[in-house]
């Protein structure tokens, strides 16, 4: 029987690649069961509109992202600035050239949406332009971070 040992150098450089290939129904999957988790704890509000005060864009991805730490899962985020056509800055998951984006409700004003995913280039006919930036982490600068309410 052979015995594997874990030193501390270990944890410190997981190998865990960067970025990965995936498809939409790959994103899709993931999205799922990250909500399967979350709604254990939450109301995800299917069904009802989008409230910018009860789970926004800033929550989700800072829930993900910790969730995706915890299982493993690389991802990046991706942050739209302001721009004249979009009045307010936006921030969702970028994994590879797909953006998972939790609170995109917003935008698609339809009740039943949970998320969608999109090629990054989509994001400009809601007035966003090719000037965001990509994060490997949640930012600290981001202020308004509203959670969903708990069951």
């Amino acid at each position: 029987m052979m015995k594997f040992i874990v030193t501390f150098d270990d944890y410190e450089n997981r190998m865990v690649p960067t970025s990965f290939k995936v498809s939409k129904p790959g994103v899709e999957n993931i999205a799922d069961q990250f909500l399967r988790d979350l709604g254990k704890n939450y109301d995800l509000r299917v069904g009802k509109e989008f409230n910018k005060k009860k789970g926004n864009c800033a929550w989700y991805v800072q829930e993900f992202y910790q969730w995706c730490e915890n299982n493993g899962t690389p991802v990046r985020i991706v942050y739209f600035p302001e721009t004249e056509k979009a009045k307010d800055a936006h921030i969702a998951i970028l994994i590879d050239d797909l953006v998972l984006d939790f609170a995109h409700k917003q935008f698609s004003k339809d009740k039943k949406e949970r998320y969608s995913v999109l090629p990054l280039k989509d994001y400009k006919k809601y007035g966003y332009s090719d000037k965001m930036e990509l994060l490997d982490e949640v930012p600290s600068w981001i202020e308004d971070i509203y959670p969903l309410d708990e069951k």
